[in-house]
């Protein structure tokens, strides 16, 4: 082969690994790789698909900032049309475990999932649901969990 063709692959090789890299995603400091994140996402499907949608786009996928027949709003998307990313890591991480802190009478409740998943389940479903932001949004996100160790 000649040196084109080599540098033909290099390009087409280098090019394609600095596509399929995901971002680097933490939580509460602690770094995720892809495979952890992959676990994420199966724990997600499991136990907050039903509510929040397969992909994230939540309960009410086609309006969802807008209340229900009841009056009520549903269950959030997580994707970047939604406001997880709002929030920092220990909030996020509380409202798994603790469930809603919304009024029953404005949301539908999101139950506590502290009993059922492990602090290290919960990691991986946050880690997965920051994959589901741009990286502006996982930024904002960072300056929000570094605002809560800071007050």
């Amino acid at each position: 082969m000649n040196c084109m063709m080599w540098f033909g692959i290099l390009v087409v090789f280098f090019t394609a690994t600095a596509c399929t890299r995901t971002a680097e995603i933490s939580v509460q400091g602690i770094n995720f790789n892809e495979n952890q994140i992959a676990q994420g996402q199966q724990i997600y499907a499991q136990n907050c698909a039903s509510c929040h949608g397969a992909n994230g786009e939540g309960q009410f996928p086609d309006a969802p900032l807008v209340p229900d027949s009841t009056g009520r709003f549903g269950a959030p998307p997580h994707t970047g049309a939604g406001h997880t990313w709002h929030h920092g890591d220990e909030l996020l991480i509380r409202y798994v475990q603790e469930g809603g802190m919304g009024s029953p009478s404005s949301f539908y409740p999101m139950p506590a999932f502290g009993d059922s998943l492990t602090e290290d389940d919960i990691l991986l479903v946050i880690a997965y649901l920051k994959t589901l932001w741009n990286d502006e949004q996982r930024a904002y996100q960072q300056q929000a969990t570094e605002a809560e160790h800071s007050n």
